[in-house]
């Protein structure tokens, strides 16, 4: 009987054995899966068929890549804040991106002035070299990023055109636009980023336009004027049309900037 029970008690012990086996493997295969799960991006994709924006949730590195590429933006959508004024839709943050529309990297920063000045190409840069000044005012692109074909905005936006930024004046009031266009506060007051008096200024229109400053020989006007590209060449070869916003005036006026000037770029809406 004792010689019978042996081989069973064995072939218990076995099986119990293969059990534990079994059953650890999974979970070493589940610890892994898990160690190995790709990240949730969630990237505002636009949809060129129906012309709007959605949120959708990218779990493949190289899935993300494609997007980026093409344009979409990492981030929920609503993280793209946006104004109303007069059936247009603009950014009411400046241009902050660092890869033209299909994903190529715009070369920057350029920090070396004479580099800057030599250019040709498109390049970005930030005010005074500082890249605090980044998550504030954006950063200073010179016209040829603007005028790239890669696109510097991203897909279903635009670079307005002098035309765009006429319509948006004429609405708003010739006398008053830049105001309208103007954060409010100021410096000494310890409640804006303007210098005073920041004349006229209510930001009324939901624009809120920063004096972002420029770049050309130098850095300047950073609290006193925000300067803005617009796609228009200018009276000569050399010379583009943009915007510019002052803190002791409440228009919004038109200056010509050579191409090789850092300006602040807004988008409006396809």
């Amino acid at each position: 009987m004792k010689q019978s029970l042996l081989p069973l008690l064995s072939i218990l012990i076995l099986t119990a054995c293969q059990k534990e086996i079994n059953t650890s493997k999974p979970e070493e295969l589940l610890a892994g899966t898990t160690a190995n799960k790709q990240a949730k991006t969630s990237v505002c994709h636009y949809d060129a068929l129906t012309g709007t924006y959605k949120t959708i949730v990218v779990t493949d590195p190289n899935a993300l890549a494609a997007h980026l590429k093409h344009g979409d933006v990492q981030g929920e959508c609503s993280t793209i804040p946006t104004t109303t004024i007069c059936n247009q839709v603009w950014m009411t943050k400046n241009l902050d991106v660092t890869t033209y529309r299909n994903g190529d990297v715009i070369p920057g920063p350029i920090n070396d002035q004479a580099v800057w000045g030599a250019l040709t190409t498109g390049a970005w840069c930030y005010y005074n070299n500082d890249p605090a000044s980044g998550p504030i005012y954006g950063k200073l692109y010179n016209w040829y990023a603007v005028n790239d074909p890669r696109g510097l905005s991203p897909a279903g936006w635009h670079i307005p055109s002098i035309g765009e930024w006429v319509t948006l004046t004429d609405c708003l009031g010739v006398n008053v636009a830049g105001g309208a266009l103007k954060s409010v506060g100021t410096i000494e007051e310890a409640t804006g980023l303007w210098y005073a008096p920041n004349t006229g200024a209510t930001n009324s229109s939901g624009f809120t336009g920063l004096p972002g400053g420029f770049r050309g020989f130098s850095f300047g006007s950073l609290g006193l004027e925000g300067h803005f590209w617009t796609t228009n060449d200018g009276q000569n070869i050399t010379a583009v049309v943009g915007r510019s916003l002052n803190n002791t005036l409440p228009f919004l006026f038109s200056a010509n900037y050579h191409q090789e000037n850092g300006l602040s770029v807004r988008c409006l809406k396809d």
